[in-house]
């Protein structure tokens, strides 16, 4: 066979693939390696690998025309200096995935610098945390019976933890491999076969905010997703400090077993984080068939009087999370959602520290702003929606349909949600 052909079938079967993964679902899985298993040579394996990904991907940012992924020997800047390293535990397949990263990242960039966004230029890493294993049964292989990972270039498999909940039927893509403060870790990533889901015929508009982190349109309870810094983070830090400032700004012996401990708690503290928003994320949208949230710039809360209550809490991973379910409208940030008059239409200002709405055009009245800007946002989803899909209803027409400009609505689901008109 010749290479033409080859290449024919290897595109054959990729638009195959991806034709196929479109109609399944897609699962990332978080497997930890028993580091209780490995021996002191396994470790030294494991720190080289990521060494080795850092030096081979910072040698081809610095000159992509003549290193590729055959070569076996890089040039490594030390002081003042070029070093010849070899690479001896990174695989051929592991160096193409990273030229790939590389040129997607640039990618990236040339098309924020064309949109106007202000972007540096893609830098060099002083440590490499993650490497990616793009070919599974290639780069690297699952053994479910022995509990076992194989990565390409090490010899021996790892024995890891939490295979069990990869389902049988599941069809198992590309994986990471990752280095944190508590352990390593695979997120491997699966397709599942879809499962028709029968959602109540319910809809809801959801309002961002930070006395309430999530206000419901219908009334329910207000969701707050709050976890503060604990005691470990703020002895461990304590720790740190106090020993840079003993001596005099220079790191010790110790510094970097503090700061170890430190990203230990800090990495604890988010995983509570994240397992919160996605419990929350999961009774919302197995609750509604039609959710509506508004695009929020919660980034610039961060920055502005309540950087303390947004680091708290989990509002950006709720977020992002909600706008990638498929029930789930979101109205775009532009939209006065807090300000306009679900009657008339125009626009109130109200201080932050009013908590009820009252139209100075019409004198309408609400005794909470949140659950009014969260019905203010449902309707507004509604009308877009209707509008779009040329079913224009009684139902999505209200007052504030008189205001232009509010901003286009992102579709995140394909089908029309159930219960779109119900109120």
């Amino acid at each position: 066979m010749d290479r033409t052909e080859k290449n024919r079938q290897i595109g054959e079967t990729r638009r195959a693939t991806l034709a196929r993964h479109e109609k399944m679902l897609c699962r990332c899985f978080e497997v930890k390696i028993d580091y209780s298993k490995l021996s002191k040579k396994r470790r030294e394996e494991v720190n080289l690998l990521f060494r080795e990904a850092k030096w081979f991907r910072n040698a081809y940012i610095a000159d992509m025309k003549n290193v590729t992924y055959k070569d076996k020997t890089v040039k490594v800047k030390v002081g003042d200096e070029f070093e010849d390293r070899d690479i001896t535990v990174l695989g051929s397949q592991i160096r193409q995935s990273i030229i790939s990263g590389v040129k997607n990242s640039l990618k990236s960039i040339a098309t924020k610098k064309k949109n106007g966004v202000k972007v540096g230029s893609l830098k060099f890493k002083s440590v490499c945390n993650c490497v990616e294993l793009v070919q599974y049964h290639v780069t690297y292989g699952i053994d479910t019976a022995k509990s076992t990972v194989r990565v390409q270039g090490i010899k021996k498999p790892f024995k890891v933890r939490g295979l069990e909940q990869i389902p049988a039927e599941a069809e198992i893509a590309n994986c990471k491999f990752i280095r944190k403060a508590s352990g390593l870790y695979f997120h491997i990533t699966c397709y599942l076969p879809k499962e028709e889901k029968i959602l109540p015929p319910r809809s809801v508009g959801i309002d961002f905010g930070i006395k309430d982190n999530l206000t419901f349109s219908d009334g329910s309870e207000p969701v707050n997703v709050c976890v503060p810094e604990t005691k470990g983070i703020r002895l461990a830090s304590r720790r740190m400090n106090k020993a840079l400032k003993r001596n005099g700004g220079k790191k010790g012996s110790n510094h970097r077993k503090r700061r170890q401990e430190l990203r230990k708690a800090y990495e604890k503290n988010d995983n509570r984080k994240k397992d919160l928003a996605c419990k929350t994320v999961h009774d919302i949208v197995n609750s509604y068939s039609f959710v509506a949230i508004q695009d929020e710039m919660i980034r610039n809360w961060h920055k502005g009087l309540f950087g303390k209550e947004v680091q708290h809490s989990a509002m950006g991973v709720i977020k992002r999370r909600l706008k990638n379910s498929p029930n789930v409208y979101v109205v775009g940030r532009s939209f006065p959602s807090t300000q306009i008059c679900p009657v008339c239409g125009k626009l109130t200002r109200h201080s932050l520290d009013e908590r009820k709405y009252d139209c100075k055009w019409c004198g309408y009245h609400h005794e909470s702003r949140d659950v009014k800007a969260a019905g203010s946002i449902l309707e507004e989803a509604r009308r877009i929606y209707s509008s779009l899909s040329g079913r224009e209803s009684s139902e999505s027409c209200s007052g504030q349909a008189l205001c232009s400009g509010a901003g286009d609505i992102q579709f995140q689901g394909k089908a029309p949600p159930m219960g779109i008109s119900a109120r």
